[in-house]
């Protein structure tokens, strides 16, 4: 294994180490005046087909560095913003290795509208104010290339083997088209179907919070974002492209099935003041086209991720039914539909934009999972091995609905809606057993369920700006509406042996369970902000929020001979009810590097709960809650911001309901209904560097929390090895985590170095027994990786990551555990021509023996050729053969409070697929077949 990745390793590095004699160009650019000219952009194209070889920004002193030129013919182009380009021919020899370009002139632009002639040009990228702009015909794609394979070309921008993009060292939260949203606010939707060759240029700048724009005051809370604007002829017709495949899977045994599917289709049509786009696939190979917020939404909300028991913790079971068709074997189907409409000036206002999307989405999934755990018990251990068969069927609707209409030039309304039905049902079957070197337990469980849900919400905002700058006024009402159904059948049989006693004792569950939760919520805000001098405001905030849970559990006894009979013990009604009310005064500044605002909020919370028809109970909690935002430009590029901010956090439904959960006989869950509200502070820096002349990024980060009053469980072991949990309300909770990532190019070799460390520190309290025990995690992750410059025609990427993990106890160190995981990953890209690709990814994660007895390797390599087909490369051919070495397994390995496991789960095993794809395009204009780019040469 060493000698493969040592090879790959080597052809990577080769690009660099064995090319032609490399040279450097220098110059400087100046206007007619001889005045230097920064941030101009200088390109080497390539004089025989106008390909980019190199190119630089210009310095503050008008000077620019072409570094690692092969010899050869070029045009040296040289663009700035109100000036004419700069076409300027330069022959290199070999011999040289140094050139002195001299002086560039650039003139100013004509201002006659009716003598300038447009021409096609292939300016890769320029900077237009706070904006960098990328030239998409610049950068060569594959035919059939999606938006993704451009972006990974592109200088500054980065892709992940994830497909999450991060753009001068920031992770993008957006990406839009001509400057709507597509589909909400994913950027991989986007970036996943949308072809490359529809795009114009690619704009990367920092967008505004909705209240910033608005109202001209500065907030801080900038999210980078990518505007892919399109090509006119883009938007007035249709493209897209839709794909077909099938194949075979090789079973255990030798044998193979030829029953893989794969189809998959996105249309988009524009015109005008119309976007419509449609995506759809459907297959069983565990292939996704959404992120994660999607899933969410398709499986009813992140409430149906929570493990049983926890109440009302946020722990997602990634290995749960839906999350992503990566966990388990799933057979996916999927439909969206997005469309964005601008309508024109009418009597009621100026403008109005409609922005709605709608996703069906049906995931069968298949889970089989064995799961071994070591636990904490006082001041010894105990073993726990788990094996699950579950499956789930879920069937999602999803609708969203943004609309936005301008009054007038000074107020605006904004309308934004969701909402969410859910319909599934599971089926699983387990057994789990346990031993503490005495006594043992094991429980088999049978449980089925069918539930529905519906998840609503929507927010008016009204939105009023004075001709006074400054001044302004925002209101906003919400209201929201959240309704589950559940009906379970719930069986275990349960089989404690004790120690010395040769006959187990045997307990069983036969259940009929129905669950059924409404909430209502709504909220009321007001906001008014008042200049205070020059870049100075004010702002106060009054807000009222307001939640209702009412919540019923029916249990049912299932009798031997048939019938059911109400458990009045374990059935319950109650319900919560949480409300705040808040008033907030912020003082901002805004200067030219600086924007700054504090203040402090006083908040009132009643929480009020009553359980069937006892004695309701209230409680009341008053708080000051101060809030600190900093953010300063250092100079070009480079940003360092502070936060610090407190909240309250009311405990979940869960939490409190006095109700026994059950679902899993061996970790029985009481809620508490005497539990405070968290009162939490959190303080981080954040620090950012993006050198584009270098193309340098550095981005770092150190985040604090404190908690009073956390929520924590307390947990009762019995001898049967069964847990009763209970949440519980501790003095205090401490948590560090860090983040450090730095990126450069390596010119010398021909390759980018990517590094990125993160650390994170936390303590907390539990109770095993009643005995407390502080509970002491740590975890440092250190990622390296190399990838070449040039991607025309090789695009390859080298790299491991390492983990370390600890998790100590107070009661004794020797229940402290430690344990590594690492892995490395070669991916590599071949387009040696327009008809041909390759492309081979290969991982190899190791899991090492210590603290969980058995060490685990895993090798996937997958690899594909493709074919583009026809004179126009309207279809492709391509052969896909996943797992090659037939090792995929899915190993989750993670640290608790109390206890550490490793997950192991089936997944998709070799198989091979063979796909045809087809490009549909089609224009008003009468252009067929994709886009046409014509140079011209003077």
């Amino acid at each position: 294994m060493r000698t493969i990745l040592l090879s790959i390793a080597l052809l990577l590095f080769s690009f660099g180490l064995f090319g032609q004699q490399k040279m450097t160009v220098r110059g400087t650019v100046a206007d007619s005046t001889g005045s230097p000219l920064s941030a101009a952009t200088v390109v080497l194209l390539q004089a025989q087909d106008s390909v980019m070889s190199a190119f630089a920004i210009t310095g503050n002193d008008g000077a620019f560095v072409l570094k690692r030129v092969a010899p050869g013919e070029y045009l040296l182009q040289v663009s700035y913003v109100g000036y004419d380009v700069l076409f300027q021919p330069l022959s290199l020899t070999g011999g040289q290795q140094e050139v002195d370009a001299g002086t560039l002139v650039l003139k100013e632009a004509a201002t006659d509208l009716e003598t300038v002639e447009v021409k096609a040009e292939h300016i890769p990228m320029r900077f237009k104010k706070d904006t960098l702009e990328y030239n998409a015909d610049a950068f060569k794609t594959q035919p059939g290339a999606v938006v993704e394979d451009l972006l990974k070309k592109l200088p500054g921008v980065e892709v992940e083997r994830d497909g999450s993009i991060k753009a001068q060292g920031e992770n993008v939260r957006n990406v839009l088209v001509d400057g709507k949203e597509f589909f909400g606010n994913d950027p991989k939707i986007a970036t996943k179907n949308l072809p490359a060759d529809a795009v114009d240029k690619v704009q990367v700048f920092d967008k505004k919070s909705e209240r910033a724009e608005f109202t001209g005051i500065e907030d801080g809370r900038d999210e980078k974002t990518i505007n892919l604007q399109l090509k006119e002829d883009k938007k007035q017709g249709y493209f897209g492209k839709a794909s077909v495949g099938g194949g075979a899977i090789y079973n255990p045994d030798g044998s193979y099935d030829l029953d893989r599917y794969r189809a998959r289709f996105n249309v988009n049509s524009f015109s005008g003041k119309t976007q419509l786009s449609m995506i759809g696939l459907a297959n069983n190979i565990n292939e996704e086209g959404f992120g994660f917020e999607d899933y969410l939404q398709f499986m009813g909300g992140l409430s149906n991720f929570m493990t049983p028991g926890s109440g009302g913790r946020v722990e997602i079971d990634l290995d749960g039914p839906g999350f992503g068709p990566q966990s388990g074997l799933n057979n996916t189907q999927a439909l969206g539909l997005n469309l964005n409409r601008e309508f024109g000036k009418s009597a009621f206002g100026q403008k109005t934009k409609l922005n709605f999307s709608y996703f069906l989405n049906h995931i069968d999934n298949l889970t089989d999972k064995t799961t071994t755990s070591e636990n904490v018990v006082e001041d010894e251990t105990f073993s726990e091995t788990s094996n699950l068969l579950r499956n789930s069927d879920n069937l999602n609707h999803r609708f969203s609905l943004t609309l936005r209409h301008e009054l007038d030039s000074m107020q605006n309304l904004v309308l934004r809606s969701n909402l969410s039905v859910n319909d599934g049902s599971i089926s699983s079957r387990s057994d789990r057993y346990a031993f503490n070197g005495f006594n043992s337990s094991s429980v088999m469980t049978d449980n089925s369920s069918d539930g529905k849900g519906l998840d609503f919400d929507s927010r008016l905002s009204y939105r009023r700006r004075f001709s006074k700058k400054g001044r302004s006024l925002v209101a906003d009402a919400s209201l929201g509406k959240k309704r589950t159904e559940n009906d379970a059948l719930r069986y275990s049989n349960n089989a404690t042996q004790y120690d010395g006693n040769p006959l187990p004792f045997i307990d069983t569950l036969n259940q009929h369970q129905f669950f059924d939760n409404d909430e209502m919520s709504y909220g009321l805000s007001v906001s008014y902000s008042e200049p205070l001098g020059k870049k100075r405001y004010i702002e106060l905030f009054l807000s009222r929020s307001n939640a209702t849970n009412d919540t019923r559990r029916d249990f049912y006894d299932r009798l031997p001979g048939g019938g059911e009979l109400l458990n009045d013990t374990l059935s319950t009604a109650f319900n919560r009810g949480y409300r705040y009310d808040r008033a907030q005064l912020n003082l901002t500044i805004n200067r030219r590097k600086l924007n700054l605002t504090f203040g402090a909020a006083l908040q009132q919370s009643v929480l009020e709960g009553q359980r069937n028809a006892e004695n309701p109970l209230e409680r009341s909690f008053t708080r000051v809650l101060p809030s600190l935002f900093l953010d300063y430009e250092l100079g070009l590029s480079r940003n360092l911001n502070f936060e610090y901010r407190t909240s309250l956090r009311e405990p979940s439904l869960e939490q409190l309901q006095p109700i026994v959960d059950n679902s899993d006989p061996l970790n029985i869950y009481i809620g508490n209904p005497d539990l405070r509200p968290e009162y939490r502070h959190d303080a981080g820096f954040h620090f950012m560097l993006f050198d584009q002349f270098s193309m340098t990024s550095l981005f770092a980060s150190v985040n604090a929390d404190y908690t009073q009053d956390p929520i924590t469980n307390s947990t009762v072991i019995s001898e049967d090895l069964s847990r009763i949990t209970r949440p519980e309300n501790t003095h205090e909770a401490y948590g560090l985590r860090s983040y450090l990532n730095f990126r450069t190019p390596l010119r010398f070799i021909g390759t980018n170095i990517s590094l990125t460390y993160s650390a994170n520190w936390r303590k907390r309290t539990l109770f095993i027994n009643e005995i407390e025990n502080r509970n002491t995690t740590r975890r440092h992750s250190l990622n390296l990786s190399f990838d070449n410059r040039k991607k025309e025609v090789v695009d390859a990427r080298i790299g491991a990551r390492v983990g370390f993990n600890k998790s100590a106890y107070s009661v004794s160190e020797s229940l402290d555990r430690d344990y590594l995981d690492q892995s490395l990953f070669a991916d590599l890209t071949l387009t040696p021509t327009e008809k041909w690709a390759f492309s081979s990814d290969f991982s190899y994660t190791i899991y090492p023996e210590e603290s969980f007895g058995t060490e685990q390797t895993i090798a996937l390599w997958n690899a594909s050729i493709a074919r583009n087909l026809t004179p126009n490369n309207r279809f492709q051919l391509k052969l896909v053969a996943y797992d090659l070495l037939n090792q995929n397994l899915d190993v989750n390995r993670s640290s608790q409070l109390n206890y550490i496991y490793e997950e192991r789960t089936r997944s998709l095993g070799r198989h091979v697929m063979l796909n045809l794809s087809y490009n549909i395009s089609g224009f008003r204009n009468g252009q067929e077949g994709g886009v046409t780019i014509d140079i011209l040469d003077e």
